[in-house]
């Protein structure tokens, strides 16, 4: 075991942000730990890493530790090497023969290179690895089991993104099986406790033309059947009380941006580049680089950090020499670096002025981009760097833009908000041009792609099989049983770190470990 984790509990003023009351973590451990912004992935990352103490509780780590820190927001792309840094602090962390790795958003910044040079090494590092990010496609080349921060809570999953997302579906499916079947049972009871209280009050009133003897004697015969009858009301009134309620889950349906009549653009190209040149000293960025951007398309701009990206787009918003507009393109532009908000008003007041859209939708826009009720009415000065990004976004879909162009949407975001932007982004019915380094980001939006390469700007329409995203080297074709092999005890191994995270600290484990020992040797041999 490299680490050990009991009864700790960690909070910020009077919000908890988790407590874990057992956790084990073994050698070929591969953990990703997601949650929402502000739930406290980093917090507990490093406290786990035994760089800051929890509240209550105590973690045990048994060894030396590595630690791969988040690259610095502030550093410009262009002039920062992320994939030298990363490499570097990759290599300090294993020089110390550490047996347990701890990385945060280590792929933030990075380029595809830099980033398959860091999946390689995790998933080659014999130790176990636990790391932040909100990176999917990382997270489910890399991880073996997830750990979801999610309202103070730790839910622990076995295998990759994928099957979180799997093991995620099905419990929402089982909560509207539990909804539905709590809103049946209490309008069962409901339904049974009014007719019995109807029956209870037919007793009590005399039938017409009954006598006023008649009407005593049936007054005093029945008693007791009221009685029966009005214990069964408050039976049933208790029955309803004590159901555990159940909440609806909530599931918003995607939404639509359509644009408005005036802004509709009816070529079917919208910007194309001849012959274009751009260098910036001695360093050549294009060289006869030619491209169209087809509309309503959804153009993913892929590239090397400092292949040109930027520029490209900086060219475009300008018409520089070489580069045609359409007619009545209006542009709505996103960069980190712009700031498109007042930060004295609130997120609805931004959104609204610079909209064309009535309130109520602008407020179901908001809504799928996770800001719900009075959340709208909180003034951007107090919102975070992803918060600000996603009102941004929202600003340009309901203005009366017809090209959106966005480089580095999804910086500073969790992944609830990089899938709300992305079902935002499907809906809307203009043309899009992004420039991402996030591989499911890019594969869920994109209808194409342009890759800046030797100079050019190479596209091409998206195809599920297409590696354009993805410049690994194709592995060899191994033996088809020993795949089959590797699956099975892979499984077997997932199955055993579950039962030893959840066995009971005095409960024997030697048989456990001596299995998990003997499947890690088994799994490394098939891998050689």
């Amino acid at each position: 075991m490299l680490l050990e984790v009991k009864q700790i509990e960690k909070s910020i003023g009077e919000k908890t942000l988790f407590t874990i009351p057992e956790w084990h973590i073994y050698e070929g451990d591969r953990i990703g730990i997601v949650g929402r912004n502000g739930s406290g992935k980093t917090t507990l990352l490093n406290i786990l890493a035994q760089k800051e103490e929890p509240d209550t509780g105590f973690v045990q780590l048994n060894g030396m530790a590595g630690f791969i820190e988040q690259l610095p927001d502030h550093e410009p792309l262009d002039t920062l090497s992320g994939g030298e840094q990363t490499k570097q602090q990759i290599n300090r962390a294993l020089s110390i023969q550490s047996g347990i790795l701890f990385a945060d958003e280590p792929t933030s910044h990075l380029d595809t290179d830099a980033r398959h040079y860091l999946e390689k090494q995790l998933k080659h590092f014999s130790g176990a690895v636990l790391v932040v990010s909100h990176d999917r496609a990382f997270l489910n080349r890399v991880c073996n089991r997830i750990v979801e921060i999610e309202e103070g809570k730790v839910h622990f999953y076995t295998g990759n993104y994928e099957s979180y997302q799997a093991q995620k579906e099905q419990e929402k499916d089982f909560a509207q099986q539990e909804y539905e079947a709590y809103t049946k049972e209490k309008k069962r009871l409901k339904k049974a406790m009014i007719s019995t209280h109807q029956k209870s009050e037919n007793l009590r009133k005399a039938p017409k033309r009954m006598g006023p003897s008649e009407a005593r004697l049936h007054k005093m015969g029945g008693q007791d059947s009221r009685k029966t009858l009005d214990k069964a009301v408050g039976n049933y009134e208790k029955r309803m009380e004590h159901l555990e309620v159940k909440e609806k889950p909530v599931d918003l349906s995607p939404v639509k941006i359509q644009l408005d009549k005036g802004r509709e653009i009816h070529n079917s190209i919208l910007i194309s580049g001849t012959k274009i040149q751009k260098k910036f000293g001695s360093r050549v960025l294009f060289d006869n680089a030619e491209f169209q951007l087809l509309n309503h398309s959804r153009t993913a701009l892929i590239g090397p950090n400092g292949s040109g990206k930027t520029s490209l787009i900086k060219m475009m918003l300008q018409a520089e020499k070489g580069i045609h507009l359409a007619k009545n393109i209006h542009f709505g532009y996103f960069s980190q670096s712009l700031d498109l908000l007042d930060e004295s008003e609130t997120i609805l007041e931004n959104v609204m002025k610079k909209s064309t859209k009535e309130e109520s939708f602008v407020r179901m826009l908001l809504a799928r981009l996770l800001f719900k009720g009075n959340a709208v009415f909180k003034p951007i000065s107090v919102l975070s760097g992803g918060e600000k990004n996603k009102v941004s976004l929202a600003l340009l879909l309901a203005s009366d833009a017809n090209v959106l162009i966005l480089d580095e949407p999804t910086n500073y975001l969790d992944i609830a908000s990089m899938e709300a932007i992305e079902e935002a982004l499907k809906g809307y019915e203009g043309t899009i041009l992004f420039v991402s380094h996030d591989e499911q980001f890019v594969n869920n939006v994109a209808t194409h792609i342009w890759q800046i390469k030797d100079r050019k700007v190479l596209a091409k329409e998206v195809d599920t099989d297409d590696e354009t995203f993805s410049q690994q080297e194709k592995p060899e074709k191994k033996n088809v049983a020993s795949e089959e092999e590797l699956l099975v005890l892979e499984n077997r191994l997932n199955a055993v770190i579950s039962k030893l995270s959840l066995l009971p600290e005095k409960e024997p484990k030697d048989q456990l470990e001596e299995e998990y020992s003997t499947l890690l040797q088994q799994i490394r041999q098939l891998k050689k």
